[in-house]
């Protein structure tokens, strides 16, 4: 196995077209994933497409293995902080003993694209996860 890290980046200036080189990126979150080594980044950017925009009752049902759990709760975390879906122009990186790999949605499929320029946000973090969870003690 081998850690990867995923992260998304929507289109700010493009949605639902092919990105261009030069279009700003904003990082909207990352997630620390163990894959077995030598897997395709192409199959690590399908499984992002996949669990960005499932419904999380779909997800829910793979809860019984420790792959469904972990899809399930990073999809959690990506609705909770309103993020839109996974769509054409978004682009996905995957690193993986230090080399990147960037990945653009195509309209069908993804395209290799060199690392981009114009690139804001950041990775997931406790703070960000905050200024999106609501004020109060909702024990139920």
């Amino acid at each position: 196995m081998t850690m990867h890290v995923v992260a998304i980046y929507h289109n700010t200036e493009s949605r639902f077209f092919e990105y261009e080189n030069g279009h700003q990126l904003r990082q909207v979150i990352s997630h620390w994933r163990d894959w077995p080594t030598g897997t395709d980044p192409l199959d690590i950017a399908e499984w992002a497409w996949r669990v960005f925009n499932a419904d999380l009752d779909m997800l829910e049902s793979g809860r019984g293995t420790p792959e469904g759990e972990a899809d399930f709760l990073i999809a959690s975390a990506y609705r909770l902080m309103r993020r839109r879906s996974l769509s054409t122009g978004d682009v996905v990186s995957i690193t993986t003993e230090g080399a990147v790999t960037w990945l653009a949605c195509e309209f069908i499929g993804w395209r290799q694209i060199s690392a981009p320029a114009n690139l804001t946000g950041l990775p997931l973090t406790a703070e960000a996860v905050y200024r999106h969870a609501p004020d109060g003690d909702d024990d139920q």
